[in-house]
């Protein structure tokens, strides 16, 4: 069950739960592309929606939670919208170089601050934007390394950086209009992405492949879907619907932009691991890049810790005058009897 508010220790929990699904759908889809030679990243999206249905309606049947119905409308635009994410996303990766491609991804967190601003209404302190800054330049020289970028690829590049922004704050802004859990919520908005991205799977057969590997799903089914080749793309649905859930969760429990800093973190924490547990080559860069991101993810946390008990205090506050100014107009009512 998830809350609005969530505590630091519940929050904790989601982004552990978070942390460990991405981790393990990176290495799952790596053998899905490369091993499997199942290269079809639009229909591999839709496979993992249809997954997350049928696995959250099996687990609604057995009374894990209620399912809730919404507006169709609502629905439709939180599909666009996570539609629209993934596919400039791709787009993105395609006719950008690496190094730019990852700029671009840490633009999504300032886009994110952006958008929560101006479409919300919501002010963020001045010390979380700095913290935030120093995070993304720590990210920044850490991770990026060659910077090629054409008029066009910038045009993508921040397309890509507000898709994905968007598409965060909406999944927040939608549970919380709708008054939806983050189950109920995926449950219900899934067969609409599915068959959006069925659609548009055709897409895929237009993606560039130099190794000539399989030209379309069907030629696929049909020459390279053995057993453990099925099983392992299924497995990578299976896990594609914990990844939703968390990420569900997790924005609805902190917020979008918590979120991002959240992706960030996991990337510091990957290449720091890389140069701790398996002596990964480091760059004076990187070494900098990684001290100055976890100082702004430390300062973040500072930040975040602070409002929510100034938070706390606020709503205790409240309620302890609330029994006071009951009492009042008890008195007065007998009075006046």
């Amino acid at each position: 069950r998830d809350r609005g508010m969530a505590d630091p220790f519940v929050a904790g929990l989601y982004i552990v739960f978070n942390i460990l699904s991405v981790v393990c759908i990176v290495v799952v889809n790596k053998t899905v592309f490369n091993v499997a030679e199942f290269h079809f990243p639009t229909l591999l999206v839709c496979i993992h929606c249809t997954v997350t249905h049928i696995g959250l309606r099996i687990a609604s049947s057995l009374g894990a939670f209620q399912m809730k119905k919404f507006p169709q409308k609502s629905l439709v635009i939180l599909a666009l919208s996570f539609i629209g994410y993934n596919v400039a996303s791709l787009a993105n990766l395609s006719v950008n170089t690496v190094g730019f491609y990852q700029i671009s991804k840490i633009m999504a967190t300032p886009s994110t601050m952006l958008l929560e601003h101006f479409w919300l209404k919501k002010k963020f302190p001045m010390d979380m934007i700095y913290a935030v800054v120093l995070m993304c330049i720590g990210v920044g020289l850490a991770t990026v390394s060659d910077i090629q970028a054409t008029f066009s690829g910038g045009i993508i590049a921040t397309i890509a950086a507000l898709g994905a922004a968007q598409s965060y704050i909406l999944i927040g802004k939608t549970q919380k209009d709708l008054q939806a859990s983050s189950n109920q919520l995926l449950v219900a908005y899934t067969p609409y992405c599915a068959f959006f991205l069925l659609l548009l799977s055709p897409i895929d057969t237009l993606l560039p492949n130099p190794e000539n590997l399989t030209p379309n799903a069907f030629t696929w089914l049909q020459d390279k879907s053995y057993p453990w080749a099925v099983l392992t793309v299924l497995g990578s649905g299976c896990i594609g619907l914990l990844v939703s859930l968390s990420t569900f969760l997790l924005i609805k429990a902190t917020s979008a932009l918590t979120y991002n800093i959240v992706g960030h973190a996991k990337t510091i924490c990957i290449l720091a691991s890389g140069v701790i547990f398996f002596n990964d080559v480091i760059t004076t860069k990187k070494m900098y890049g990684i001290v100055i991101a976890f100082a702004g993810l430390i300062w973040y946390g500072q930040i975040k810790l602070r409002l929510r008990a100034l938070a706390s205090k606020s709503s205790s506050s409240n309620n302890a005058k609330e029994p006071v100014s009951l009492q009042k107009i008890t008195i007065s009512k007998q009075t006046s009897a």
